[in-house]
């Protein structure tokens, strides 16, 4: 019977996988009935990782010196029963068809690509959220009155959280780069072009809106109806780019969950 482990690069250790594979992986094959390890070296992996795996394995084995494990390194020749279990494992992205996650090759970009992502996803979030607090503005007939203070206040933090979104999207870009993963990048500059359209228009600061009659230097008078077209247009910038974003996040975690979580 084989056991099987994948190798955790970032933390250099072996972890027990008993049935789901990764083209990135590296794998080491148990078989204690003919005292033999054998390793596969995924085709997204890379030599390195296999280098220092292979490293890590044969201090593991020189533990157990009553126990003369081979490490023996799969090439062309497989022996069935392993070849069949790799099939076995492989079988679930093949079926799910989840190639486009095939191509992250390091732990590192997977990692933080999860981090930058989730950050894409929130602080949009926070800052609809700042903005939609404008609705509960004191309201005077068809107006609503606010004072200069809490107005700039209002933009300045919905704009803080825009611009991290940005910085979030710039790391996800360049992990796509890295990773040469074209839907990653595709997202990313759609999110980036968006969010800084959003960032600009936020930024006209007094002149976003017509101050109706009354208005001083210390209160402003805003249109309901020009409060609510404003919201409407920020939640359709963000929804344009959080959607598919948000579908891509999710098939991601269903992935890759056990290597961040």
């Amino acid at each position: 019977m084989l056991k099987t482990y994948i190798f955790d690069e970032a933390n250099k250790k072996w972890i027990e996988e008993p049935s789901s594979l990764l083209y990135h992986d590296l794998c080491a094959l148990l078989d204690e009935d003919r005292n033999i390890i054998y390793v596969w070296n995924g085709p997204k992996s890379s030599q390195e990782r296999l280098k220092v795996g292979c490293e890590l394995l044969k201090k593991m084995v020189s533990n157990y010196p009553n126990n003369k494990f081979q490490i023996s390194v799969l090439n062309k020749k497989v022996p069935d029963y392993v070849q069949f279990r790799l099939t076995k494992m492989l079988s679930k992205i093949k079926h799910d068809n989840r190639n486009e996650f095939e191509k992250f090759s390091k732990f590192i970009t997977l990692r933080l690509y999860f981090v930058f992502s989730l950050s894409a996803l929130i602080f949009p979030l926070f800052s609809l959220l700042k903005l939609s607090t404008s609705l509960a503005w004191r309201k005077t007939g068809y107006n609503y009155e606010v004072s200069s203070g809490l107005y700039n206040d209002w933009l300045l933090i919905s704009l803080f959280f825009i611009i991290l979104t940005i910085l979030s999207f710039a790391f996800i870009l360049t992990i796509g780069i890295i990773e040469i993963e074209y839907k990653i990048i595709t997202y990313s500059i759609i999110g980036l072009v968006i969010s800084s359209g959003i960032a600009i228009y936020l930024q006209q600061g007094i002149f976003l809106f017509l101050f109706q009659d009354g208005s001083t230097t210390s209160i402003f008078y805003i249109k309901q109806t020009d409060i609510h077209l404003f919201l409407f247009i920020i939640v359709i910038g963000i929804v344009i780019y959080e959607l598919p974003n948000l579908v891509e996040f999710i098939n991601f975690i269903k992935i890759y969950r056990k290597f961040i979580l």
